[in-house]
């Protein structure tokens, strides 16, 4: 196989390049490691700058699902508040309104009511208090029988002085 050069079928056309030294000289050289040297320093910042980015946008997904998850949370919890707030309400509500209801029906009078509730304890009262009466005044009825009936059974046994009374009697 022949080689070809760029114009045409002549070996002889390469010659130029021939004519360049084999190795480069130290100028182009330290150019060239310079510029190797950029590549690779500039291909490790890239590679670093990508990492980072990567795990900024890690964090930042992470922090989203995180706020996310506070702000349904936040929600739920805001939800459960006002329903129990409402259920709250709701029973002061009917408690109230029972209440009501209840005054309502006791003080509208009728069998239950309690104005008739009010007569019916003052007439038990009255009843009371005019059984105490005359069971005070049977009781003093009842000592003064049986002082009379002392004196007199004192008096026949000889025990009281015919002018003396049981209030004087005494044990010298």
């Amino acid at each position: 196989m022949r080689r070809k050069g760029k114009h045409g079928d002549n070996p002889f056309d390469d010659i130029a390049e021939l004519n360049e030294p084999f190795l480069p000289d130290e100028r182009s050289e330290s150019a060239r490691a310079l510029v190797i040297d950029l590549i690779d320093r500039t291909t490790k910042l890239e590679s670093q700058l990508q990492a980072q980015y990567s795990a900024m946008a890690a964090y930042a997904t992470i922090a989203q699902q995180g706020i996310d998850t506070v702000k349904a949370e936040a929600r739920h919890e805001l939800d459960r508040s006002q329903s129990t707030m409402i259920g709250l309400m709701e029973r002061v509500r009917r408690e109230c309104a029972d209440s009501i209801d209840g005054v309502e029906a006791r003080l509208g009078g009728g069998p239950e009511g309690d104005a008739a509730r009010m007569s019916a304890m003052e007439a038990r009262m009255a009843t009371i208090e005019s059984l105490l009466t005359t069971t005070l005044d049977t009781q003093r009825h009842l000592m003064e029988m049986v002082q009379t009936l002392m004196q007199e059974r004192m008096q026949r046994e000889g025990w009281l002085v015919s002018s003396g009374s049981a209030d004087e009697l005494s044990l010298r």
